[in-house]
């Protein structure tokens, strides 16, 4: 089994160290953030910055991809003789094929087939809980530049090709997007025109925010107020009219791994407030997501 493992995708990481398998992680990319044991690894860039001859002497013998990397990077590993495993994540299926399959790789194979079985379940009894409710349209916003004090362009979950549309169903909602794609541009006009029940606002992580020059500007920035305020001046959107507009902090939330139930289950907490009283497992308590309803 490999025993020197380089993970350059975050969920890979996630992963990993979910299957007891941390301590064979020899490097992983500035983005892997999870479990906090990951900060603690040897960090080689970001998703596609690596230096193959070092893999190569270092003697990695099982490097983790996600699918941005099939096209560019598997052909090299292979023409240098590294082994890999590519993650695919767009479904829940796809992310618990994952775990079964590096759990096999990894000789982890029981661990990974309880790590599943836990994720199924708690994805299912999110599904049962809200089954029956009132389905709202709801708009995902995947990012958005934070710096503009108004809704420029937003890049929002379409529907399909992206593992939100799967997870919102799960939680009791349906797409307010229609357009048969996995994300798409859509400007402040197009919010008022979708009109939404509800808006969910993946707002990232802070420390991993690109823009401001100064830690005061990235306080400022991830403001709630601030962050809040271009969403509250639509104020013929339903959602910004009933109060609606959820702010959700954490990468986890951009992030199609094993920790999918805790996005359901805050998925379902703004959708379905009153219609669900969904206890916390002690994996979600240690970033239980922000949620800012608009006033």
């Amino acid at each position: 089994f490999p025993s020197h493992i380089v993970s350059l995708s975050p969920a890979g990481t996630e992963i990993l160290f979910m299957l007891g398998l941390g301590e064979r992680l020899a490097g992983v990319t500035e983005f892997c953030d999870y479990p906090p044991e990951a900060l603690k690894k040897p960090r080689l860039g970001g998703f596609t910055e690596v230096n193959l001859e070092s893999l190569v002497s270092s003697g990695t013998d099982l490097l983790v991809l996600q699918d941005i990397h099939r096209h560019d990077l598997a052909p090299k590993l292979d023409s240098l003789g590294i082994p890999y495993y590519i993650l695919s994540q767009e479904s829940t299926e796809d992310v618990c094929k994952g775990i079964l399959e590096l759990g096999e790789l990894c000789g982890a194979a029981a661990r990974a087939r309880d790590e599943v079985l836990q994720i199924r379940a708690r994805l299912e009894a999110v599904k049962r809980r809200v089954e029956g409710l009132v389905r709202p349209r709801v708009l995902i916003c995947v990012s958005r530049e934070l710096t503009l004090n108004h809704l420029e362009t937003l890049y929002v979950a379409g529907a399909s090709g992206n593992f939100y549309n799967e997870l919102l169903q799960l939680a009791g909602g349906v797409n307010a997007v229609e357009t048969d794609a996995s994300y798409l541009k859509v400007s402040q006009e197009g919010v008022m025109k979708l009109n939404p029940d509800v808006i969910l606002d993946l707002v990232g992580e802070q420390a991993y925010y690109h823009a401001p020059s100064s830690p005061e500007e990235l306080d400022r920035v991830f403001d709630d107020d601030y962050l809040l305020a271009p969403w509250l001046r639509m104020t013929n959107v339903k959602a910004v009219q009933e109060g609606r507009v959820h702010l959700l902090r954490g990468t986890v939330f951009l992030r199609p791994g094993p920790r999918l139930p805790q996005i359901v289950e805050a998925f379902a907490q703004c959708l379905h407030p009153l219609g669900t009283a969904i206890e916390k497992s002690p994996a979600s308590r240690d970033r239980s997501p922000e949620r800012v309803g608009a006033k």
